[in-house]
């Protein structure tokens, strides 16, 4: 009994520990590395990062990240709750949450300004958030929840729906701010898809 409390508190711990960090890489990613290169995520977050650019660019109006996200992210949170698992979903919530508030508080650092050099390291910053997350039983996005839902319960791969929704969503950064910079993130996003394709296999 005690070794299996003790065996709990050590998974609680290396969730915890993992998914943090997880939340932490994300959040960098997303305020310096996206920010600095204006390039657009895959999922949810580029669906954000991209309304984010639009009220910049057109408006003057700079929204918070976890303003948009946070909000777009709920029906898949209960999709996770409902068909795949609770301690799963709450521990993604969790990832979820703090790396939309750490994307909004961190300070923007800029390491770079050579945008294939952002494409590429930022690319690869986002597969090992992810990897993290991955490895503590969670995950960091709401088209993940989706992809691992129809995987999973209805025997359907989801990638080429989430495939076509990253390439609309590219398509419309494109058509607005230059397709420059909608070609650097087809970059990011192939980068991290690499990261995770080789190093995690069992939601490819």
């Amino acid at each position: 009994m005690i070794m299996e409390k003790r065996l709990e508190v050590k998974s609680f711990f290396h969730k915890f520990i993992f998914c943090t960090l997880a939340a932490g890489v994300f959040g960098f990613n997303l305020s310096s590395f996206i920010r600095a290169g204006n390039l657009i995520p895959g999922g949810f977050s580029g669906i954000t990062v991209l309304v984010q650019q639009i009220c910049r660019h057109f408006f003057d109006f700079e929204l918070p990240f976890s303003a948009i996200y946070l909000p777009l992210s709920a029906i898949p949170v209960v999709i996770g709750f409902k068909f795949i698992g609770k301690k799963f979903t709450l521990w993604s919530l969790y990832v979820l949450v703090l790396s939309s508030v750490l994307t909004d508080v961190l300070p923007r650092i800029t390491i770079t300004y050579d945008v294939l050099l952002i494409a590429i390291f930022g690319g690869i910053l986002a597969g090992i958030a992810g990897l993290l997350s991955l490895g503590a039983g969670a995950s960091g996005g709401g088209t993940d929840f989706i992809s691992i839902y129809f995987s999973e319960k209805k025997g359907i791969d989801a990638w080429n729906y989430i495939l076509a929704g990253n390439i609309a969503i590219i398509l419309c950064a494109g058509i607005l701010f230059g397709f420059d910079k909608a070609l650097y993130s087809i970059i990011y996003q192939f980068t991290t898809t690499q990261v995770l394709n080789a190093m995690y296999k069992r939601y490819q």
